[in-house]
């Protein structure tokens, strides 16, 4: 019995209701990572991982199932960040 998990990954690309992006996709399991959680840039894509990255393990059996992660996770909490932004600009007005 295995305690840990090697993913083998691959690029995986992504291209449904006109949304493109490319992440990585274990090639035994056939989980999707989340391509901002992982950043996929450096895992499989091929660039240079950053200095300061906070990582997570977010993985999905579905293209559908990362998407509404992206959507509720990584977008909601940049439409909130962008409201306290506005609200903080109109109090320096």
């Amino acid at each position: 019995m295995a305690y840990t998990w090697e993913p083998k990954w691959e690029v995986f690309e992504v291209d449904i209701e006109g949304i493109k992006f490319r992440t990585c996709r274990d090639r035994i399991t056939g989980l999707i990572a989340c391509p901002i959680c992982i950043h996929a840039a450096s895992k499989c894509l091929g660039e240079k991982a950053p200095l300061i990255y906070t990582y997570e393990n977010v993985f999905f059996y579905t293209v559908e199932d990362l998407l509404k992660h992206m959507k509720g996770y990584h977008l909601l909490g940049l439409k909130k960040r962008v409201a306290k932004l506005v609200e903080k600009l109109h109090e320096e007005k």
